[in-house]
């Protein structure tokens, strides 16, 4: 059983909010956070927020000290782009990866020696569907969530036998209502095909899971005794991750291209 406290980053919106409702309406203490919780226009009753820049050193040392022990931390926020690499400059990249992957390190560091020294936690890293099926024009964000599934699985090895859970849930096209960061230049060659890229994409997302999908799956995971390192979610998600273990490299782009109208 869950006692709390349980930390949600990104709880502003889309499948962190969805998470800190589901988890306060249980009466388990839950810390959000946003970058400016100032900014949130209908916080939710029983989740105290705290403001986390995960792309900032100092700030998520901040977070981590004004939030003390935690039982659960639920790397959730993150950043997406969109973008043929070649358009995409390097700085941007570096961004991303600061956000997505080394500001979500150094926000778990701050929280597992207290984890392995009490002897339990668990922590929950979100990943993406971009990881194991990665879609061209998002190919800094899919190389965050392959970092970010090696670092998970590499991670629970580690600490384990400390009596700390870690794992990754993986949701599919989910209904967050955040847009992804858009690098396409005028007179780009990867115009045409971009375009038709996010046509398909904005498509998907019509049909969506709602984000409570992927916050009760979560909760899941969390209540597990002995989870597992991967967890999948949403429409035909489950699926799509056995194709995953069963299909060449080869025709898994190829599906990919298909599924995006690209071919």
């Amino acid at each position: 059983m869950i006692q709390g406290p349980v930390l949600v980053t990104g709880a502003s919106k889309g499948i962190g909010r969805a998470l800190a409702a589901a988890l306060a309406a249980r009466g388990i203490p839950v810390i959000g956070t946003s970058r400016d919780p100032n900014s949130i226009s209908d916080p939710l009753p029983g989740v105290r927020y705290l403001a986390l820049d995960q792309g900032d050193p100092a700030s998520v040392e901040a977070c981590a000290a004004a939030a003390g022990p935690v039982e659960v931390l639920v790397n959730n926020a993150g950043q997406s782009q969109v973008g043929a690499v070649e358009d995409v400059s390097v700085e941007m990249v570096e961004e991303l990866f600061r956000m997505n992957f080394f500001g979500l390190i150094r926000l778990t560091k701050a929280f597992l020696p207290a984890m392995r020294k009490n002897g339990h936690g668990t922590i929950i890293n979100i990943g993406s569907l971009t990881g194991p099926f990665t879609p061209p024009y998002q190919s800094a964000y899919a190389a965050t969530k392959l970092g970010l599934e090696a670092f998970t699985k590499v991670l629970r090895q580690e600490v384990g036998r400390f009596g700390v859970k870690v794992s990754l849930v993986v949701p599919g096209y989910i209904k967050t209502y955040i847009e992804p960061r858009s690098i396409a230049p005028a007179g780009s060659a990867y115009a045409d095909d971009l375009t038709a890229f996010r046509k398909a994409r904005d498509k998907k997302m019509d049909k969506a899971s709602p984000p409570e999908t992927a916050a009760a799956k979560i909760i899941k995971v969390m209540e597990k005794q002995n989870p597992g390192p991967v967890y999948y979610t949403g429409h035909l998600v489950p699926a799509m991750g056995f194709l995953k273990r069963l299909l060449p490299e080869k025709r898994l782009q190829k599906m990919v291209r298909g599924f995006y109208k690209l071919d």
